[in-house]
Formats: C-alpha cells, sequence, structure tokens
C-alpha cells in the first residue's frame, strides 16, 4: 500500500484537538499515517452485503487496535460479529446442501479441486473424502461452538452488569477463519464438502498462519481469492 506523507505536527495536533471537542471526526490515519486507510478497501462494493460489512467492521477495529485505541475497538465489535453471525449461518446453510441421506450417504457430487484445499489450508487429500453423516454431525456442532464464542464477546445492555473484557484475539482468529471459509463458498460452493475438514481443524486449534497477518495483507488474500474464484 502506498505510504502517505504526514503533515506537520501542528496540524495533527489541531486534529486531535478539534476531534476532543467534537467538531471534526478523527480518523486513524491522523492518529497513525501508516495505518490500513479506507480507500484501501476499494474493490468490495460487489461483495455480498454480509461479507463486505464483516470486512469494514474488522477493518475499523483491527486499526483502533494498531492505534492503541481499545475502547474504539471495542465500539466496533457489535457490527464485527453481526457480520460473522450472519457468515456462519450462510457456511450452515452450505454445509446442509451436503447433509447425507438418511442412509448415511450424500449424494454424489464431483470433489472440489485441490486448488480450493490449498486455499482453505487444508491437506489436498481432503477432497477425496465425502462427508459422511457422523462427520456432518461434528461439523454442526463445531458451527454451534462459534455461534457461542461470538455471543460470548456481546456487551451486555445493562451498564451495572459486570462486563468480561472482549476477547479481541479470539476475535482475530474468528475472523481469520470465517471470512476467508465465507469468501471461498460464496464464488466456489462446490467448496462446501471441505466444509467438515475446515471446521475439524478449526476446533482442534490447528495453527492458522494468517491470523498473525496484518490486516491489510489478509484483506488482499480476501480480494485476491474473490477474484481469482470470479
Amino acid at each position: 500500500m502506498s505510504s502517505i506523507v504526514p503533515g506537520p505536527q501542528k496540524k495533527l495536533e489541531q486534529e486531535i484537538d478539534a476531534a476532543r471537542s467534537g467538531a471534526k471526526p478523527l480518523s486513524a490515519g491522523d492518529l497513525n499515517p501508516s495505518a490500513p486507510q479506507h480507500v484501501g478497501l476499494s474493490g468490495l462494493d460487489e461483495w455480498p452485503d454480509a461479507l463486505r460489512a464483516t470486512v469494514e467492521a474488522d477493518y475499523e477495529r483491527t486499526t483502533a487496535l494498531t492505534t492503541n485505541r481499545r475502547k474504539t475497538a471495542d465500539n466496533f465489535v457489535p457490527d464485527l460479529l453481526k457480520g460473522l453471525t450472519e457468515l456462519v449461518d450462510q457456511i450452515d446453510t452450505h454445509l446442509q446442501s451436503i447433509k447425507p441421506g438418511l442412509f448415511g450417504k450424500s449424494t454424489p457430487t464431483e470433489p472440489p479441486s485441490t486448488d480450493l484445499a490449498e486455499l482453505l489450508g487444508l491437506p489436498t487429500d481432503a477432497v477425496s473424502a465425502t462427508p459422511g453423516r457422523s462427520e456432518h454431525k461434528e461439523a454442526a456442532r463445531t458451527l454451534k461452538a462459534i455461534r457461542d464464542q461470538l455471543k460470548s464477546q456481546e456487551r451486555h445492555p445493562d451498564p451495572l452488569a459486570r462486563e468480561i473484557p472482549i476477547d479481541h484475539a479470539k476475535l482475530t482468529r474468528l475472523v481469520t477463519f470465517t471470512v476467508r471459509l465465507a469468501v471461498i463458498l460464496t464464488q466456489a460452493p462446490e467448496a462446501a464438502p471441505l466444509i467438515p475438514t475446515a471446521l475439524e481443524a478449526f476446533a482442534e486449534g490447528t495453527p492458522d498462519p494468517q491470523v498473525d497477518e496484518t490486516f491489510a495483507e489478509k484483506l488482499e488474500f480476501w480480494q485476491e481469492t474473490y477474484e481469482d474464484l470470479t
């Protein structure tokens, strides 16, 4: 991403003073010129609403975290949770599309390509296995567990209630996994048979190499994957 030439220190102080007085909202770029800018989110106009909203909310959250504004980051969590919940529901719909029949057998379909497995960070031999009834049930349980994790991050409406601090590290892992899977399923529904294996890896805590990447690096992967699978 292109760097932005910082303005004079005095101008920065004026921007901060204006924001504190409520005269002008302060953007992440005002506080940290190296932070990802909204222009970096261009190209999402054609994305499904839930997917775009989730990425935008995570951009705001991670930008606030990288500029040491924890409370501001917390403020974007409700929108992020809403988007993630919608994506999990969509993943569940894809999972139901490959639900085994009464005798535990799935409807024969063309196996997904090994490229899709690699994009999900799965071994290429994962494409050879057709999810059975037990794998499907386990995947459904994992999706329920993910929903529970998302719910645990919701803020209580009662201001007197004792709040548990938001676990941003957990949210980052959830975003990294969920958005990647949603991007691939949006553009390649035939990847649905890989959902149980992907969820199994997530449930077992298999290290995700993308978790520690910057938002900009993840965004680049999401956008390139979305475009390549078009």
